[in-house]
């Protein structure tokens, strides 16, 4: 059995090759889990593009039978996923080389850690070598000020009183059986990796590694741009933080830490 399962929802077929170079770098064990969703469902991988899907017995490709939207797409994934430790690349974004590694070991050190997670840089359009270490200092997307074990709530609250938030969920490594464990991915237009972070968060402590992990692309196709993606904004956060207040005053005492009696 795996150690790793790497989920991806995909809607760009394309990007998968780039994706699949920067997965196979990795220096552990793993499979990569590849679930179809929207217009992707009619793609038939072709031998010059997308060869790896049948020759890497790693990769398990499956399409959904309709368009099902991002949350539920990644929700299927993870019902197919056998490692203990989940991570969710999305599919026009990478990974560092051998970074998932550096994950691992946190968790191995602080298992009483929900997840795991490390820097992300920004990857624009036109670098030439998107799967490597980047040749120039990068610009740092996300990153928290120092390593270690984050209490619960910490991050949460951050966000709350802030309002940024400091995590790229794609590079979090989860422990699947706490993934499992708040529901999975959101049921939500937006955030849907954010919903299930931030639950968990509110239990259970999470470790840092300031080591890059992720390459976050920036493109014009953009879901996250787009002007419905912006007006659900308020009322998802809303409810995110809501979920995650009440998991901490009703469940806080089972979990080892202090309800929130506020």
């Amino acid at each position: 059995m795996p150690n790793v399962s790497i989920l991806t929802a995909v809607t760009r077929p394309d990007l998968l090759p780039r994706l699949y170079s920067s997965i196979a770098s990795q220096q552990i064990d793993w499979e990569w889990i590849v679930q179809l969703d929207g217009e992707a469902i009619e793609w038939r991988p072709g031998p010059g593009d997308c060869g790896f899907v049948e020759d890497d017995r790693r990769v398990w490709l499956e399409r959904n039978a309709k368009p099902l939207g991002s949350g539920t797409t990644r929700n299927l994934a993870l019902i197919r996923a056998t490692g203990d430790l989940v991570l969710c690349v999305d599919d026009d974004d990478l990974l560092y080389p051998d970074s998932l590694g550096g994950l691992c070991a946190a968790l191995a050190a602080w298992p009483q850690c929900f997840g795991a997670w490390g820097r992300t840089d920004l990857l624009t359009e036109g670098d030439a070598d998107p799967a490597a270490a980047p040749g120039r200092p990068p610009e740092v997307f996300k990153a928290w000020p120092a390593p270690g074990v984050i209490q619960p709530g910490t991050i949460g609250a951050y966000f709350e009183r802030i309002g940024e938030f400091p995590v790229h969920v794609g590079a979090v490594m989860w422990r699947r059986s706490h993934l499992v464990a708040v529901g999975g991915y959101g049921a939500l237009p937006r955030s849907v990796d954010t919903n299930p972070f931030l639950a968990a968060e509110a239990l259970f402590p999470v470790c840092y590694v300031d080591t890059p992990v992720y390459r976050y692309r920036l493109h014009g196709g953009q879901m996250s741009s787009t002007p419905d993606y912006q007006r659900v904004k308020d009322g998802v956060h809303a409810f995110t933080f809501e979920r995650a207040r009440e998991l901490r005053r009703l469940l806080g005492s089972e979990t080892g830490h202090p309800p929130d009696r506020r």
